[in-house]
C-alpha cells in the first residue's frame, strides 16, 4: 500500500478527514489541533500523534508499505465488539429502565440532601 492507496482506503471506510495528515497526500486546512500522522523521514516512514502542537512517533517503519498498513489499522480499527451476553445484558436494561430510572433519581435525591 502507499500512500495514495492509503487515502483512498480511509475515505472508503468513512474515516474523517481531520484525523490525519499525510503531507502532500492529505492535508487539512485549517489544521487541526491534534490528528495522526504519516511523514517520511530521511529513509524512514513515520506514524504518530500531533497533540498541541508537538509530535509524539508511535512507531518507525522501514517502508512504505509498513507505514501505511500501521496507520489504516491505527484509524479503522473499531475495537472489540460486545461481549458475550451483551445482547441478554441490553434486553434486560431495557426491559428494567423504568425501575432503574427511578432508583437513580432516588439516589440523586438522597445525595442531594445529604449535602451541607
Amino acid at each position: 500500500m502507499n500512500r495514495r492507496e492509503l487515502c483512498e482506503a480511509l475515505a472508503a471506510a468513512g474515516v474523517a478527514d481531520g484525523l490525519y495528515e499525510i503531507p502532500g497526500f492529505h492535508e487539512n486546512t485549517p489544521r487541526p489541533v491534534d490528528f495522526r500522522y504519516l511523514r517520511q523521514e530521511g529513509d524512514a516512514w513515520v506514524v504518530g500523534n500531533h497533540e498541541r502542537g508537538a509530535d509524539d512517533p508511535h512507531g518507525r517503519f522501514g517502508t512504505e508499505d509498513a507505514a501505511c498498513r500501521f496507520l489504516h489499522e491505527q484509524l479503522t480499527d473499531r475495537g472489540p465488539g460486545p461481549g458475550h451476553g451483551a445482547g441478554e445484558e441490553m434486553e434486560a436494561v431495557l426491559r428494567d429502565r423504568e425501575e432503574i430510572l427511578r432508583a437513580a433519581d432516588a439516589a440523586y435525591d438522597r445525595a442531594r440532601r445529604a449535602q451541607p
